[in-house]
């Protein structure tokens, strides 16, 4: 027990595991072009999904995303450690910003961590092309229907801007309308609704994302932990030389 103790408290485990991230990370940047078939999907499917999907039916391939993942958990234990070893130490009013600082940074990591857990887990991805006039089923009981399409051109017949207005039913009752285009999606409870392109050649029809990324938040929250973590860290030791 207690060499297990020693081995999450040591700096040494830190090192070892960020170099250890390192190599696998370099392997990944090999075996990722290598092997497109296997890993091409990753950034069209949520992470969870992948590695059910995928990932578990090539293992020797995509071995280096789950070694990845356990070098992640054992950082974060010995994050953790460390931190609670800290606070539990003995504490000065001269040292109190000094010693802080770090243990910001730290929870910033976990808090970073903890969003891509919770977005992996229970956010959604959907895509496809969807008819004016026609409705699309979503997760929680939601139904996205596309009113219309609009697309603006200039005088020489460029086009110049497109439009898709969209309504939101949830539980058979509409809760949200909007009218999307560039840069300009719909928001609802967490999910948001994307234009990426649409197709006027047949009948006209939108290519529509829709996501749910519950860790977005928290990774703010994480974000900004970490700045400013860091830049009392580096003003403390700026100011003590």
């Amino acid at each position: 027990m207690n060499k297990m103790k020693n081995f999450f408290l040591s700096l040494k485990t830190t090192v070892w595991l960020l170099t250890g991230l390192i190599c696998v990370f370099f392997l990944g940047s090999y075996l990722m072009p290598a092997y497109r078939d296997v890993h091409g999907t990753m950034n069209d499917r949520l992470l969870f999904q992948w590695v059910e999907q995928v990932a578990v039916n090539h293992p020797w391939v995509t071995g280096w995303f789950f070694l990845t993942l356990a070098a992640l958990v054992l950082l974060t234990i010995n994050t953790i450690a460390c931190s609670i070893q800290t606070v539990k130490g003995k504490w000065s009013a001269e040292d109190f910003l000094l010693r802080i600082s770090p243990q910001v940074v730290h929870l910033a990591f976990v808090v970073i961590l903890l969003a891509h857990l919770l977005s992996a887990g229970w956010g959604y991805r959907i895509s496809g092309m969807l008819p004016e006039g026609a409705s699309a089923r979503l997760p929680e009981n939601r139904v996205l229907f596309l009113r219309e399409i609009r697309a603006e051109s200039d005088v020489r017949g460029y086009l110049r801007n497109w439009f898709a207005e969209v309504i939101l039913y949830e539980n058979g009752q509409r809760v949200a309308v909007g009218v999307l285009g560039p840069n300009a999606p719909l928001f609802y409870r967490g999910m948001g609704v994307y234009l990426k392109s649409f197709d006027l050649q047949r009948s006209p029809a939108a290519f529509l994302l829709v996501t749910r990324d519950p860790g977005a938040v928290w990774a703010l929250v994480g974000a900004v932990l970490f700045m400013i973590g860091t830049m009392v860290v580096l003003f403390l030791k700026w100011k003590k030389t």
